[in-house]
């Protein structure tokens, strides 16, 4: 797996989840069910609540189905359940809940599609464009995931699972090698009710506006025909 480096911006609120969950880098991990790798996290979700670690506050504060835009000391307080953490991270996800996750989720992710995105997140351009060389059909390929979201629409680091909102410096290049593979700018993903394109998704994060790349990125999309209200 490629690992970040320092020309990838990671914020405080996601480097804490990813510290979280780091066994989510590991081969053994990859290899699980898509709700066995999901019901490991919403145990540690659970666990971490029940210690006082406030990194769970990012997750439950997006994806809890009642506890969404609450304060960390809101949900802090909150007597979270697994079961709430399920619901949480299976939404995180883009699946409907934790049955939705259940039912559909029996197998491992994509193991080609998961490679091409930690290449894509690490800013590794020449990894990414071997792996769209050795399958081409990558560039329109969607994730295993319930919202089923493109290569593409990891380049808005919003909507997606929390660990992987990281924004390397150099993601107007990366944007243009995924263009110029055959990615659709105007793609939809299942996020947030459905209908969500890379360029919504961009513009609404706050991640690739702190790291300084939102502009140069924009632009990319817009050369390639990205629709400019994201519809």
């Amino acid at each position: 797996m490629t690992r970040l480096t320092p020309d990838v911006y990671v914020s405080d609120e996601v480097r804490a989840v990813r510290q979280l969950h780091a066994d989510v880098f590991t081969d053994g991990f990859r290899q699980l069910s898509i709700r066995d790798q999901l019901a490991r996290q919403a145990q540690r979700i659970h666990e971490a609540h029940r210690s006082g670690n406030r990194a769970v506050a990012t997750h439950v504060t997006c994806w809890h189905p009642e506890l969404v835009g609450h304060s960390v000391e809101q949900i802090m307080n909150h007597h979270l359940t697994l079961a709430d953490s399920r619901e949480t991270i299976a939404r995180e996800y883009g699946f409907g809940g934790w049955g939705d996750a259940d039912q559909r989720g029996t197998r491992p992710p994509d193991p080609h599609f998961e490679a091409a995105v930690d290449a894509l997140l690490a800013g590794d351009v020449e990894s990414l464009r071997t792996a769209l060389r050795r399958y081409p059909s990558l560039a329109s390929a969607t994730s295993s995931f319930g919202h089923r979201s493109t290569l593409l629409h990891y380049v808005g680091s919003n909507g997606v699972e929390t660990y992987r909102q990281v924004v390397p410096l150099n993601l107007a290049e990366v944007a243009q090698t995924l263009l110029d593979a055959g990615a659709n700018v105007n793609g939809t993903a299942e996020m947030y009710g459905g209908g969500s394109t890379t360029i919504a998704l961009l513009i609404t994060s706050s991640h690739p506006a702190e790291a300084g790349v939102i502009d140069d990125v924009v632009r990319v999309l817009l050369d390639a025909g990205a629709e400019a209200d994201g519809s």
